[in-house]
């Protein structure tokens, strides 16, 4: 939003976050809170800015019985008058079930929610974050039509920007940004990772702002020092899905990680990194570690979030709703990729030279467009590999053994030989050409990484 527009939003959204609560007793009576979520629900589907009084109270009276404490009688009337105190409100006509009074959210408020999807995110996430400590966020979302389905897992959780700051770990699982109170990986060895947590529980973690060099889960005392190798399993197998797929995974930073890179206190969500590589070696204890090589999918900044409002955000219990697969009519989503800047004429020259054919099958690909192949860094660009973006370090591959040999599936011996590693064995050897020198050291750190890993995973 332009300067202007941001000032006024401000100015609109700044009473919701000094709503009336009762925060006298363990159980806070919050009506207003939920009258105003309530209210910007409407406008998110479409609905009337006012409502008649018996209406409102009906819909009110539900929300608070499915939310609100099960002991508390309150009439829902009473907060639909005090509201009218607040400039976010407005009521109209003579009150009660019998008069022809409207309530609703004030016109100008109403008109910069209805318009600007960024200032209806922030006023949520406000009312989230500071009056419900103990209520599922997804379920409030649910039942005030501010989101049609239960949130999978995967991606930016609703209403929870990037740069939003938390509190504590049960503030992050409320939110649905991080289930697991404790452990640093949210994801089971089946299936993709969701998000982690960096927050130098690990010696061995290396924080670059947009890109991590993490470390697995696993094999620390109750002090946290490392006393035993990680194993491939758990959360650890979780992030090779991740690599396997591409989904990108969420990154949350807490305050005792890299200073450089981490919030001053509690924790900070700071978006979606793609997992694209990992490894196991000795680590600083002596004991064998995973890593994993994370990168930003979003552009962040020098602290590694983008400014979100900076919003600080209490704790919440754990609450769990029931997730449906797949979609009738899948939606779109607009993501922005991020990768090491790689040279298109060092891959172009390769996939020349070689007339797009696979080095290792021989396979060519054409399309309408022409020959399709791809080029493969035989030592990974980036850290902790540092390879050479050079043609004596790029393979001209088909896609298919592309992703065999990034994988460790297939590794080049000594003579040129194709070592294939699975089941399927077709004694390949590398092609050559001529004028595309392969430097000999590259494809022994390849083969050395990944007998590394195949001995300790034990594949």
């Amino acid at each position: 939003m332009p300067n202007g527009e941001t000032d006024t939003a401000h100015k609109l959204l700044a009473p919701l976050g000094s709503l009336h609560v009762d925060w006298s007793s363990d159980q806070p009576v919050r009506h207003e809170p939920f009258l105003a979520l309530w209210a910007i629900g409407r406008v998110a589907t479409r609905r009337e800015r006012l409502v008649s009084w018996h209406k409102a109270k009906q819909e009110i009276k539900e929300l608070l019985q499915e939310h609100g404490l099960p002991d508390h009688t309150l009439d829902p009337g009473l907060p639909l008058a005090a509201l009218h105190q607040s400039p976010i409100w407005e009521l109209t006509g003579t009150q009660g079930d019998s008069g022809q009074a409207e309530a609703g959210l004030e016109g100008t408020l109403h008109e910069l929610l209805s318009t600007n999807s960024e200032a209806r995110e922030q006023a949520v996430a406000t009312l989230l974050g500071t009056y419900f400590p103990d209520t599922s966020w997804e379920s409030l979302l649910l039942s005030t039509g501010l989101t049609e389905k239960p949130f999978d897992g995967f991606g930016h959780p609703p209403y929870v920007p990037v740069g939003m700051h938390f509190k504590d770990r049960r503030a992050l699982h409320v939110a649905n940004v991080h289930s697991p109170t404790q452990g640093g990986i949210w994801g089971k060895a089946k299936e993709e990772a969701k998000s982690i947590v960096v927050s130098g529980g690990y010696e061995d973690d290396e924080d670059f702002g947009s890109e991590i060099i993490y470390t697995g889960q696993g094999g620390q005392d109750d002090s946290g020092r490392q006393v035993k190798n990680q194993d491939l399993t758990r959360g650890n197998a979780a992030l090779v899905n991740s690599i396997a797929t591409g989904r990108p995974i969420r990154v949350i930073r807490g305050c005792k990680g890299d200073k450089a890179h981490s919030p001053a206190e509690g924790l900070r969500y700071d978006g979606l990194y793609r997992v694209e590589e990992h490894w196991s070696q000795r680590g600083a204890s002596g004991f064998r570690v995973w890593r994993y090589r994370l990168r930003a999918v979003e552009t962040v900044d020098g602290n590694a979030a983008v400014s979100a409002g900076q919003l600080s955000f209490p704790s919440a219990p754990v609450i769990s709703t029931p997730k449906d697969l797949g979609e009738d009519a899948p939606g779109r989503k607009t993501a922005i990729t991020q990768r090491v800047v790689r040279s298109t004429a060092v891959a172009n020259r390769v996939k020349q030279l070689h007339d797009h054919t696979c080095q290792i099958c021989g396979t060519r690909i054409e399309t309408p467009t022409g020959a399709y192949s791809e080029a493969a860094h035989i030592r990974p660009l980036g850290r902790p590999h540092n390879g050479p973006d050079k043609t004596d370090n790029v393979l001209c591959l088909c896609p298919n053994h592309h992703v065999a040999f990034d994988f460790g599936m297939i590794t080049i011996d000594e003579a040129g030989k194709v070592i294939e590693h699975g089941s399927e064995q077709h004694n390949y050897e590398l092609r050559r050409h001529p004028q595309h020198e392969i430097r000999q050291e590259h494809l022994k750190y390849h083969r050395d990484h990944h007998e590394t890993k195949r001995t300790a995973d034990g594949s």
